[in-house]
């Protein structure tokens, strides 16, 4: 942030994760440096919540920056969805898609493949980010052995003819904002209930942030599951206690903000939370453990020991206390 006001920077972009942690450290940029020239922060690899978006336009930044929250993990992801000059700003999502992008948001239950047409859901209801024209910042392949080969397979392998993004959102049918609800490989399916793991973090964020530092929400389907199981894993801030009162009451709020349904049906305590190496929570290589599956870690793991305390929670049973059934 130093770096922005000595070099007068005007347009800077930066990471949730990085907000989050200026945020906990209450660093406040505004005080620490001169931002009269910063205009516009946007935010991109991971969903911004509700809470360090206020937090940031009341404490962080000079009152005139428009802070934008833009999709996705990749430099790409931008196009999707961002600020736009010509539509009104609302809080929590996105204003809308980048002018000359043809977005769509498509049936995200429809098992993909060759010669699948993806099915356009309405504006409302969350579902599949998709591409359906070219865009100005597109790619041609990627660098390397079989580049166009693993183009093909990261983007236009799952829906014929059509950019699959790889995120789940809705868009606004009033305001036509995009929110960004989590990766699509990280849609939470219980009892046939979709939605994404950013709507149990915004609850965290917003009425837990003094006890919880971070948390990680993941489905488990075992191959011998009917059905899928949410597990929420807590990282505590120093000094607070785990205890059954904060489950109990964690539980309460989400069934609360969102419904019954949302509710984790197993919380647990976490020494740690698996990063990238720039700070992004990675979500699908937990789920994938708890299910039963071992794999080997991504070299873009910053801690990628973490992984291990998560492989015992693929036999919860085991884990939890049996009741009595008096």
């Amino acid at each position: 942030m130093r770096l922005a006001g000595e070099q007068k920077v005007t347009h800077l972009g930066t990471s949730p994760r990085y907000l989050h942690e200026l945020q906990k450290n209450n660093i406040r940029p505004r005080d620490i440096t001169d931002l009269s020239n910063l205009e516009v922060v946007t935010s991109t690899g991971m969903v911004l919540s509700d809470a360090l978006f206020e937090w940031f336009y009341d404490h962080g930044f000079p009152a005139k920056v428009q802070l934008a929250n833009i999709s996705g993990g990749t430099d790409i992801a931008g196009t999707f969805g961002t600020a736009n000059a010509l539509m009104p700003v609302y809080v929590g999502g996105c204003q809308g898609p980048s002018l000359g992008t043809p977005i769509a948001v498509y049936d995200q239950t429809l098992e993909g493949g060759k010669g699948v047409k993806g099915v356009p859901v309405g504006e409302g209801t969350p579902g599949e980010l998709v591409a359906t024209a070219a865009f100005p910042n597109m790619p041609v392949m990627f660098w390397g052995e079989r580049g166009a080969e693993r183009y093909f397979d990261a983007y236009f392998a799952r829906f014929d003819d059509v950019w699959t993004h790889g995120d789940f959102i809705i868009i606004h049918p009033i305001t036509k904002q995009i929110f960004f609800l989590g990766r699509a490989d990280g849609v939470l399916n219980p009892s046939g209930v979709r939605f994404g793991s950013s709507e149990i973090y915004s609850i965290l964020e917003n009425k837990f942030a003094n006890e919880i530092s971070d948390s990680i929400c993941v489905g488990q389907r075992r191959p011998r599951d009917s059905d899928e199981t949410v597990m929420l894993f807590l990282l505590m801030r120093p000094g607070v206690q785990f205890t059954q009162k904060l489950v109990d009451d964690v539980k309460a709020a989400i069934k609360s903000g969102l419904s019954a349904r949302h509710v984790p049906k197993y919380v647990f305590e976490t020494p740690e939370i698996p990063t990238t190496v720039n700070l992004k929570k990675v979500e699908l290589p937990v789920k994938q453990i708890v299910s039963g599956k071992v794999i080997k870690p991504s070299g873009t793991l910053a801690n990628p020991q973490s992984l291990d305390f998560y492989y015992q929670f693929a036999e919860v049973e085991k884990l939890v206390a049996p009741r009595s059934k008096l």
